[in-house]
């Protein structure tokens, strides 16, 4: 990631929405990433990772005088960071972003009166250029526009040494998609022509082109309305075309599935794919977990690093993983348990993961462990 802040400046808006995304309309062309979408194993990947990020809490964190770091409020940015959609939108943007072209653009178009940047929107890649890739200090075109030092907040992905730019993984593996593609397009075909391949009709007589014309335009008709053929004159059906259980197609699309899956660190059986073995998770809350831990981790720690730098020093912008997390009841109660005997969390923070209102009268607030408590009962 690259991000260069030399100054600050007071609240303005220098660029508007309409600036950044203009009036609408179709502006894909069909082709490179938009292209690849239409492949179900990168569209599922490329969902899978930006639902899951967009999907958790991001908070901001204070470093106190102790150097700890504690909660504090969410400044204008993590809460609305963008003109139009949500934080859940803006989060998406970037990841969709990330996982297609391997660099997220974001123009800053407004500051607060500190001079930290409040609202940023992501622009599509195709209209953002850099002059020099190599470059220690990059500079930024936006539609062939220069911008100054500081407008754009750029994030990479796949960076290799000494370059700014991330590697787009549609870009590096376009072989791999395309050859899904085909295999796709090639199934269509398949049933699009009622699972009939194109085939030579033969026969031992002599036949005029009149003739060899009925004989076509009647095998057409029939094989049209899957009735049965009869042509006469000897004539012999011998298809020409790869059958489909030879071609292997379907297969084809599950290894294409399968590396992409391992492209995009995804589990292979939420993209199409096949696991190759007899792996199997044993509760939902375990495959939360290996997703979060070997998949989603490492795009967090990317994003919050990122976004912590939009911010002062003393603070750290995070995700709440945990959120992802989702146990069975019992469970959940029993952790909860756990936590209030070893003073990690008081009554009322535990009723409020369940929504629950305080303790009133401050009842609820006390964090001394469970075990001092009741050794202190006894010897009272």
């Amino acid at each position: 990631m690259s991000w260069w802040w030399p100054f600050r400046r007071k609240e303005k808006r220098a660029i508007s929405y309409q600036d950044v995304w203009g009036s609408g309309g179709p502006r894909l062309s069909g082709v490179g990433q938009e292209r690849a979408l239409r492949l179900a194993a990168v569209y599922s990947a490329t969902r899978l990772l930006a639902d899951s990020v967009a999907s958790m809490p991001l908070k901001s964190f204070r470093a106190g005088a102790d150097g700890s770091l504690r909660p504090g409020l969410l400044p204008p940015l993590f809460r609305r960071p963008a003109a139009a959609g949500t934080r859940y939108d803006w989060l998406h943007r970037c990841m969709t972003s990330l996982t297609l072209r391997g660099n997220a653009y974001g123009l800053v178009v407004a500051h607060d009166q500190a001079g930290w940047p409040s609202q940023i929107e992501w622009l599509h890649p195709d209209d953002v250029s850099i002059e020099d890739n190599l470059a220690v200090v990059p500079v930024w075109f936006y539609k062939g526009r220069r911008l100054e030092p500081g407008q754009l907040f750029h994030i990479a992905a796949y960076t290799l040494p000494g370059q700014t730019l991330g590697l787009s993984p549609i870009a590096y593996f376009a072989t791999t998609t395309d050859t899904a593609l085909l295999a796709a397009e090639f199934g269509r075909d398949w049933f699009e022509n009622g699972s009939t391949p194109a085939a030579v009709l033969e026969t031992d007589k002599v036949v005029d082109r009149e003739a060899a014309g009925i004989l076509k335009a009647r095998f057409k008709e029939a094989a049209a309305g899957r009735d049965v053929v009869a042509l006469g004159l000897g004539v012999k059906y011998r298809p020409i075309s790869v059958p489909a259980n030879e071609s292997q197609f379907l297969e084809t699309i599950k290894a294409s599935a399968n590396q992409i899956a391992a492209i995009y660190g995804v589990p292979p059986e939420k993209v199409g794919g096949t696991t190759g073995n007899n792996l199997t998770y044993t509760t939902v809350e375990q495959n939360s977990i290996d997703l979060l831990t070997w998949t989603l981790r490492p795009w967090l720690a990317r994003l919050e690093e990122a976004f912590s730098l939009l911010r002062p020093p003393s603070e750290e912008a995070r995700f709440n993983a945990d959120a992802m997390l989702r146990t069975d009841t019992l469970t959940r109660y029993q952790t909860h348990r756990i936590a209030r005997q070893i003073g990690l969390n008081n009554v009322d923070e535990l009723r409020q993961v369940e929504e629950l209102e305080p303790l009133p009268g401050g009842l609820g607030q006390d964090y001394t462990p469970l075990v001092k408590v009741a050794a202190d009962e006894t010897e009272a």
